[in-house]
């Protein structure tokens, strides 16, 4: 399991469970498993996501999560798959993730898509606006709100802001109302890759002072260029890999600059550009 751990801030917070989730990880199922997503069900070994190879965004060694529902008879009949007691339980209030960003490629039937949660106390909740993702079978990026106002509580006696401070289970599925079990059976085809959680603070902080920069091409082969809107401070450039491992640090003190990655192994990295008031990170694809 490849987890980027950007130390923004780490909550380090113990309870019964065996992971933490912890702000700007990154599921990219690079290691060739399903990092612990899967279904419900006695059929969850033959029916559950499977990892593609080549499948992901990036193309050939990216690799991506895979799960086909069949819209008729057993478990696998619903778009829900889920990770539980794992990478994405704990505390995402003292995490700072209040968000949910992933690339997603859809093939079939169109879908509406969700983030379902519950807490370790039971109560069950699911985001109250769907994202729809058409059946066109090429691959886009989303991001769903996971801040207690965007969830409805489907079951339970707790509201949404206990859930998400002990996190249990988290889901992704499709449905047309707010749901656990995914009411709308489907036949349809998703590939998923570089689930990451993530916080809508630090860019609306950096957006607010006009300081966002864009980053060029993306996916790039062989170089990563840097663009600011303005050049009127120094900016630390650090790039750091899937594993949290800082690959690359500068300083970007020009409106435009560049950094060769033609040696980079192919996968996602994350870009952070700082200085003493800002902060902000965007992913990157090498390929």
């Amino acid at each position: 399991m490849k987890r980027a751990l950007l130390l923004f801030s780490i909550c380090l917070f113990s309870f019964s469970l065996t992971a933490q989730v912890v702000l700007n990880q990154v599921d990219d199922f690079q290691s060739g498993s399903t990092d612990n997503w899967r279904i419900g069900g006695a059929g969850n070994a033959t029916d559950g996501p499977i990892n593609v190879a080549d499948g992901g965004p990036a193309g050939a060694g990216d690799n991506c999560l895979q799960y086909t529902s069949t819209g008729v008879g057993n478990i696998a009949s619903k778009m829900v798959f889920y990770s539980q007691n794992n990478q994405w339980s704990g505390d995402f209030t003292s995490a700072g993730v209040d968000q949910i960003n992933f690339d997603v490629n859809v093939q079939t039937t169109a879908l509406n898509l969700r983030i379902a949660m519950q807490g370790t106390n039971g109560t069950r909740i699911c985001t109250t606006n769907a994202i729809n993702v058409p059946a066109n079978g090429t691959w886009s990026n989303i991001t769903i709100p996971i801040d207690a106002s965007d969830f409805t509580v489907i079951s339970g006696g707790s509201d949404a802001a206990t859930v998400l401070g002990s996190v249990l289970t988290m889901r992704i599925l499709s449905s047309s109302t707010p749901t656990w079990t995914g009411p709308d059976a489907v036949a349809s085809v998703i590939q998923v890759d570089n689930i990451l959680a993530s916080s809508s603070l630090s860019t609306d902080e950096f957006s607010l002072q006009n300081r966002e920069f864009t980053i060029s091409p993306n996916p790039g082969r062989n170089s990563l260029n840097i663009k600011l809107p303005s050049a009127d401070s120094d900016m630390k450039l650090e790039v750091f890999d899937v594993l949290g491992k800082r690959v690359y640090q500068g300083i970007v003190s020009q409106l435009e600059s560049s950094v060769n990655v033609s040696n980079w192994k192919s996968g996602v990295y994350l870009v952070r550009i700082s200085n003493n008031e800002i902060v902000q990170t965007k992913r990157f694809i090498k390929q």
